[in-house]
C-alpha cells in the first residue's frame, strides 16, 4: 500500500512537471523568431540588412535607414509561409518510478508518421516621414515572433506536444538623424504583445497503473506586453558605399494566464492561474552595400542573436508550485549576401542565399513543438515601379532545413542537472522544408 501511495505521490508531480515543460515550451519563441519583415529586403536574402532597405520597412532593421527616403512613405507587405514537415519515429517509456519501473523501455502506442503541412501569413507594415531636412519619423507594425505547429491526439509523441501557438504583435515607433552625408543614426522603442497557447496530453494511465490507458490534456494560455528598443547607425564613406550597424534589444515577457487539466479525475483535474516569464533575445546585425555603378549593387549581412541570455524560465503555479525549467540553447549566426541589379527605372532584379543557423544544442534537446535546424536560403525578388511615387515588390524564398533529428528527447528535461524527470522518451527524424511567397506595396505620398 505504502508503495502504491508512493507511485501515486511521483505520478502527481509528474502531472506538475508536464505543466512546467509546457511552460518551457513556449520559451523556444527564440527558435521561431520571423525575419520575414520587407519584402524587398527578402529579395536578397536579407543581406541588405542595416545598410538601408530602399522603402519604409527599413524602420525594422534600421531606423537611420529613414534618412535617405525624401518625403512620406508607406510600405505593407504580406508574406505566405509554406512550411512541409513529415516525422517518423518512436517513443518508449522511461524513468518510471516503483512499482511502475519495470515498464521502461515499453513502446508508447501511437501514430509514428506524421505530417505536418502548415500555411501561415506573415503581415507587416510601415511608414517614414520626413520632417525637415535633418529629422525623420517612421512606425512599423508586424510580428518579429510566431508559431503554429499542431499534431493530433493520437500521434505517438502526444505527451510532448499537441498545439503550439504564439502570436506577437509588435508597435516600433522610430525616429532618424541625419549628421551629414556620411552619417545617420535612428532609435526607436517597441510594444510588443504576446499571446500564446500550448496543449499536450497527460498519461493518466499511469496513475492505475496502465500506461496508455487513459490519456488527460492540459492547456496552458497567456499573454503579456513587453517593451524595448532599438538603435542604429548607417555610413556612407563613398558615394558607393554604405554600412550599417544595428541593435534591436531583448524583451521581457511576463506572461500571466492559466492552467487546466481536464479528463484524469481529482485531484488532478482543474484550473490555477499560471505565470512564466521569458525573455526574447537581443540582436546585432552589421550590414555592407557597395554599388558597382548604376546598375549593379552588391550587399552583405551577418546577425548574432543572443540565444544563451535565455536558458531559464521562471513558471509559476498559483498553488505555490515553482520551477526553473532549464533549457541549454546556443548563441546562434546568420550570414547572408546578396545582389541586385536594376537594368531601368521600372524593373530592380534582386536574388540572395543565406546560412540561419539554429541555436538548438543537440538532438536530445530539440523540441517536437519547434523541430528546428540549420536552414539554407535561396531567394529571388524583383520591384516593379509603376510610377515614381507607386512601386511593387515581389520575393521567393526557399528554404532548404537540415533534417531535425530527436534522440531521446524527454517530456520533461533539465540538461544542467544532467537528468531527465519525464516518463515518456521521444526519438525520430523530420524531413523539413519552407517556401516562401511575398508582395508588398510602397506608396510615396509627399
Amino acid at each position: 500500500m505504502a508503495t502504491h501511495q508512493t507511485a501515486v505521490h511521483h505520478l502527481r508531480n509528474y502531472c506538475t512537471a508536464t505543466l512546467l515543460a509546457l511552460g518551457a515550451g513556449n520559451a523556444v519563441a527564440s527558435s521561431f523568431a520571423l525575419i520575414e519583415q520587407s519584402v524587398s529586403g527578402m529579395g536578397t536574402a536579407y543581406a541588405v540588412g542595416s545598410s538601408g532597405i530602399d522603402d519604409a520597412s527599413t524602420v525594422f532593421f534600421n531606423p537611420a535607414g529613414m534618412s535617405r527616403l525624401h518625403g512620406s512613405h508607406l510600405s505593407g507587405g504580406l508574406h505566405i509561409v509554406d512550411l512541409k514537415t513529415d516525422f517518423k519515429g518512436s517513443a518508449e517509456y522511461a524513468n518510471l518510478p516503483p512499482p511502475l519501473s519495470g515498464l521502461d523501455g515499453l513502446a508508447i502506442d501511437g501514430k509514428k508518421k506524421k505530417t505536418l503541412d502548415t500555411t501561415e501569413v506573415v503581415p507587416s507594415g510601415y511608414i517614414s516621414h520626413q520632417y525637415s531636412d535633418k529629422v525623420w519619423f517612421g512606425m512599423g507594425v508586424n510580428a518579429p515572433f510566431g508559431l503554429k505547429t499542431e499534431y493530433d491526439s493520437k500521434w505517438v509523441g502526444r505527451y510532448h506536444a499537441n498545439k503550439s501557438e504564439l502570436l506577437t504583435i509588435n508597435i516600433n515607433p522610430s525616429m532618424a538623424f541625419k549628421f551629414n552625408d556620411n552619417v545617420s543614426i535612428g532609435f526607436g522603442i517597441s510594444a510588443m504583445y504576446a499571446d500564446g497557447e500550448l496543449t499536450n496530453a497527460i498519461d493518466g494511465g499511469l496513475l492505475a497503473g496502465a500506461p496508455g490507458a487513459n490519456d488527460g490534456k492540459i492547456k496552458l494560455t497567456a499573454d503579456d506586453w513587453g517593451y524595448g528598443f532599438n538603435t542604429g547607425l548607417l555610413l556612407t564613406p563613398t558615394q558607393n558605399t554604405r554600412i550599417g550597424l544595428h541593435y534591436r534589444s531583448e524583451i521581457d515577457l511576463k506572461l500571466d494566464g492559466d492552467a487546466k487539466v481536464t479528463g484524469l479525475g481529482a485531484p488532478i483535474n482543474g484550473k490555477q492561474d499560471a505565470k512564466l516569464d521569458i525573455t526574447l533575445p537581443d540582436t546585432v546585425s552589421l550590414s555592407g552595400n557597395y554599388s558597382l555603378n548604376s546598375r549593379w549593387a552588391f550587399m552583405a549581412d551577418v546577425t548574432w542573436t543572443n540565444w544563451s541570455d535565455i536558458d531559464t524560465l521562471d513558471i509559476k503555479l498559483q498553488d505555490g508550485s515553482r520551477s526553473v525549467a532549464v533549457w541549454d540553447y546556443d548563441d546562434s549566426w546568420r550570414y547572408s549576401i546578396g545582389a541586385e541589379f536594376k537594368p531601368s527605372r521600372t524593373w530592380t532584379f534582386r536574388t540572395g542565399v543565406a546560412l540561419d543557423e539554429t541555436p538548438v544544442p543537440s538532438n536530445s534537446l530539440r523540441s517536437p513543438r519547434v523541430p528546428d535546424n540549420d536552414r539554407t536560403w535561396l531567394t529571388l525578388g524583383m520591384t516593379y515601379r509603376h510610377t515614381p511615387n507607386l512601386s511593387f515588390d515581389f520575393g521567393y524564398a526557399h528554404i532548404f532545413v537540415d533534417d531535425p533529428k530527436m534522440k531521446g528527447v524527454s517530456d520533461n528535461h533539465n540538461p544542467k542537472a544532467g537528468q531527465s524527470t519525464g516518463f515518456h522518451s521521444l526519438s525520430g527524424d523530420y524531413d523539413a522544408s519552407v517556401d516562401i511567397l511575398s508582395a508588398q506595396v510602397n506608396w510615396k505620398f509627399r
